[in-house]
């Protein structure tokens, strides 16, 4: 059963947040040159082309993604300049507040750029599957109403 704080956004709309997300990432993955060599800094050009160019479903770019997922995590690796242990609330209830201390990564003026191209890609992610999720259902409901099970 859905509740009824659940959203439903029409397919037009997770297509056009898809495709402004993709130009998004690949605008800010440009700015802080996203690939450490040659071949990354290559692969990385080809697929941003096609979120450039506002293609993000072309099928033979799918796998890409999760590449430039992996990419951004090891240059992020490499921005790590130290840790430093900080508090971290877990929660809070009438005992008052809980938390723990952990170590927690200090990053360079590039890795803090890499932290907000993480987060775009993963936005960008979560849009692209919703999208081909809805026009998976949609398909679905087409073939059922049809009489075609």
């Amino acid at each position: 059963m859905f509740s009824k704080a659940a959203v439903q956004h029409s397919l037009d709309d997770l297509a056009t947040t898809t495709i402004q997300l993709g130009r998004e990432f690949e605008q800010s993955a440009r700015a802080v040159t996203l690939g450490g060599n040659s071949r990354d800094h290559g692969f990385v050009a080809r697929t941003l082309r096609h979120l450039a160019d506002r293609d993000p479903f072309d099928q033979r770019y799918a796998a890409s993604f999760e590449a430039l997922r992996d990419l951004v995590e090891t240059d992020l690796a490499s921005e790590v300049l130290h840790t430093e242990r900080r508090y971290i609330e877990t929660h809070f209830d009438r005992d008052g507040q809980h938390g723990e201390v952990r170590d927690c990564p200090v990053y360079s003026e590039r890795g803090r750029e890499l932290l907000e191209v993480r987060q775009t890609l993963l936005r960008f992610i979560a849009a692209h599957e919703a999208t081909l999720d809805r026009i998976a259902a949609e398909m679905a409901l087409r073939v059922m109403s049809l009489g075609v099970v």
